[in-house]
């Protein structure tokens, strides 16, 4: 499907993925409890095209469904993006108004998914919500 070399009913999806730190190739176990950040369940939301949008209407859509379905605040919101991914960078801040300090530019170990060694990928962002200072840590990043 990623590949366009099958084809379904449907050429948009999301996901709901609860998770569990267990290990595996982006393997962070070990930073469970030592920010507020990573815990050992978490749900990952995902959103997917296959290939009827791409990075603008995806950020277009993950920005409308957090600041207008679930109303949260965007002074709180900050991004990542792969750090060669101008692109990205440049439609958070068009759409989301977002300022540079707010897209944080990150390697591929943290910005570029993967399926498998030999499976789809690419360059990905993520959201997250600033909890304030009290949940901040040296060890943070």
């Amino acid at each position: 499907v990623f590949l366009g070399n099958e084809t379904r009913l449907y050429t948009r999806a999301t996901s709901a993925q609860r998770c569990v730190r267990a290990g595996g190739k982006h393997n962070d176990l070990d930073q469970v409890g030592l920010t507020a950040r990573h815990h050992t369940c978490f749900e990952m939301l995902g959103n997917f095209s296959f290939g009827d949008y791409f990075k603008e209407e995806a950020i277009f859509h993950a920005w409308q469904f957090l600041t207008k379905e679930l109303s949260l605040p965007t002074e709180k919101l900050h991004v990542t993006v792969l750090d060669s991914d101008d692109e990205a960078a440049q439609w958070w801040r068009k759409i989301a108004q977002l300022p540079d300090a707010k897209i944080h530019r990150l390697g591929a170990e943290d910005n570029f998914w993967a399926m498998g060694d030999t499976g789809p990928c690419g360059p990905c962002t993520e959201i997250f919500y600033d909890q304030g200072d009290a949940f901040t840590s040296a060890d943070d990043r």
